[in-house]
């Protein structure tokens, strides 16, 4: 086994821990906090796309890697309407945990392009929490630090300890043993 392989694979091990660990204490608060069919709502709403992304990430990488980088861009929309919109539930936390999981899967073929949109998934919590740390929490602010200690922060790092594997993978996928490029194999067109 290359090294390549083993860092996707210990890379989708531990974003599937972590996601569902992460949902699965998400949606322990809501079933805590909410009565009646509410929490049972969220929890549709969250395991739904999460088993359809994952389903469509095993099932054609290359189609879920374009349906991701969109899932993304709502994400980011979604992220800037909450600066505006008071909402009281840690959606944005939650909405990456769940983009994170297909992208790791999608990862398993296309390292490389995982590792950035992990990068690009952690990005836009993170953005956020800079934003409402320059205004709304201003000088008495817990600051960047204390701000990364929040539900947001929770995600955000290992987040992008994940998209480091899958960049490492992706790179160590280009080289061989000793760093050297791997052989091409030869096709019918390139033998000579």
């Amino acid at each position: 086994m290359s090294l390549a392989s083993i860092l996707r694979k210990v890379a989708l091990v531990l974003t599937s821990l972590f996601a569902v660990g992460g949902i699965a204490f998400a949606l322990g608060y809501a079933f805590e906090d909410l009565s009646g069919w509410a929490p049972w709502l969220l929890t549709a709403a969250v395991v739904v796309p999460l088993v359809g992304l994952t389903a469509m990430a095993v099932r054609s990488p290359r189609r879920a890697l374009h349906v991701l980088v969109a899932a993304i861009g709502l994400f980011a929309v979604w992220a800037v309407l909450t600066l505006f919109v008071d909402i009281d539930a840690p959606t944005v936390p939650v909405i990456a945990v769940v983009l994170a999981l297909p992208i790791a899967v999608v990862g398993q073929r296309y390292a490389t392009q995982a590792g950035e949109l992990l990068i690009a998934v952690a990005a836009v919590p993170l953005l956020l929490l800079v934003v409402r740390l320059l205004t709304e929490w201003g000088a008495e602010g817990p600051g960047l630090q204390g701000a990364l200690g929040t539900s947001t922060g929770a995600v955000v790092v290992p987040l992008l300890v994940l998209a480091m594997l899958f960049l490492a993978g992706g790179v160590a996928g280009r080289h061989g043993p000793a760093g050297h490029a791997p052989v091409e194999p030869k096709t019918p067109a390139t033998r000579t």
